[in-house]
């Protein structure tokens, strides 16, 4: 495959890598009140789950998916920013493929776990100590996927993929500085996502900010890779 050909692939891969992010957590957002809704009681969060249907599953695989794309996408950053001036940058990418299965191991709870656990929920025969259960079970995974695999490590190695990669737009022919100052700046925000557990009350809005400084400054890269002078 020429550069061209692969300037031109990356591009498209990052659109809708952007898009898919977009669009899953604008939806989820809408239907499911999220992220505000993960610090309501468990009854309402599976009450809630329920009455999103078959959209809101959509959505959380959606959002699932686009998050794995982080792995093959932290690989052509690699293949992109990669020269003898970066020779760190394969950390980075180590630390880009990692959040993308963190994430997806995180995530997929909400596309199968919850789903099951909800309908069963909101059963009417359901037993008192049933529902114990269920929300024992939930719980347990809400902690452990959720809290730590998903926005804890997941959070953790994408600030740093972003900020690494950051210093190695700094040396880039194709892309300005600016870009290298701004993923900067995102896995900073990223990385801070975690000290919510710690206290740090502003910490996942932080996070967000950076998240979507991220989703912005990949589809500004799409463009530069589109419109680059030897494509």
């Amino acid at each position: 495959m020429n550069l061209a050909i692969f300037y031109k692939l990356s591009a498209i891969f990052f659109i809708l890598v952007g898009l898919g992010f977009g669009i899953s957590q604008a939806g989820i957002t809408k239907i499911f009140n999220y992220p505000s809704i993960l610090r309501q009681p468990t009854n309402i969060i599976l009450q809630k789950y329920h009455e999103g249907g078959t959209l809101l599953k959509f959505f959380w695989t959606l959002f699932a998916f686009s998050s794995l794309m982080l792995a093959p996408l932290s690989g052509i950053f690699y293949k992109i920013l990669s020269t003898p001036k970066t020779p760190y940058l394969i950390i980075g990418t180590i630390f880009g493929i990692s959040a993308g299965i963190f994430y997806v191991l995180g995530l997929m709870r909400w596309t199968f776990l919850a789903s099951t656990l909800s309908e069963k929920y909101i059963s009417k025969n359901l037993t008192a100590t049933s529902k114990e259960t269920i929300e024992l079970v939930f719980n347990s995974f809400h902690v452990y996927a959720g809290n730590s695999i998903g926005e804890t490590m997941g959070f953790f190695c994408t600030g740093l993929w972003l900020f690494i990669s950051g210093f190695a737009f700094l040396t880039s022919s194709i892309f300005p500085h600016i870009l290298g100052i701004g993923f900067i700046i995102s896995g900073i925000a990223v990385l801070l996502g975690p000290l919510e557990w710690l206290g740090f009350k502003y910490a996942n809005k932080i996070n967000k900010i950076g998240m979507k400084i991220f989703m912005i400054l990949l589809i500004f890269m799409a463009l530069i890779l589109i419109f680059y002078p030897y494509v």
